[in-house]
């Protein structure tokens, strides 16, 4: 096990294997690789500001999906409430991205009302036995949701926003590691 400094503990948690943060490291560089290349287009012709939010939204959401999958990362939140509760609020990155790669509000603010809502039901039912299972319909429903939207917004917006809801839905709300919380 590494030990993560303090700084991180957020994103990563208290301990990482090394192991875990090569994937980590390996699906943010292939898929910016991919979705820089794919969506090149649209997000090329942003102003240097935009492009600068827009990338360090992805680095953020990209990470996210695969680090609170990991033991580290999942067991840290477990252990401080609190600290859930301040992660679900401040994840407003669809807003955000809406400003950044010039996409409407609305989409945003729906994207981002349907995960944050769901995520604080799912945090008020995280130890009933049926969490995981109902976390991953809501979250399929999120990712119906996203690609209804869209269909009208550019791919890098609608693939991002999909990591977005899978990240905070599924990989953050679930406690995946429940009964090895003593097991580093």
């Amino acid at each position: 096990m590494i030990k993560i400094p303090k700084f991180f503990h957020e994103i990563l948690g208290e301990f990482q294997t090394k192991s875990s943060l090569v994937v980590i490291a390996l699906f943010v560089l292939i898929s910016g690789f991919a979705i820089g290349i794919l969506g090149y287009d649209e997000w090329n012709g942003l102003s240097l500001v935009k492009q600068i939010v827009t990338w360090f939204l992805f680095l953020d959401i990209s990470g996210g999906v695969v680090a609170n999958l990991t033991k580290g990362t999942d067991i840290f939140y477990d252990r401080y409430p609190r600290k859930r509760w301040v992660f679900i609020a401040i994840h407003i990155q669809p807003i955000i991205l809406s400003w950044s790669i010039g996409i409407s509000i609305l989409y945003g603010v729906i994207i981002c009302a349907y995960t944050l809502i769901t995520a604080v039901f799912l945090n008020f039912i995280r130890d009933y036995s049926f969490h995981t299972l109902l976390a991953g319909s809501l979250t399929g429903l999120g990712l119906l949701i996203v690609a209804y939207l869209g269909q009208t917004v550019p791919f890098f917006a609608s693939t991002l926003l999909i990591f977005y809801v899978f990240k905070v839905l599924f990989s953050f709300s679930v406690f995946h590691h429940r009964g090895e919380q003593n097991e580093h």
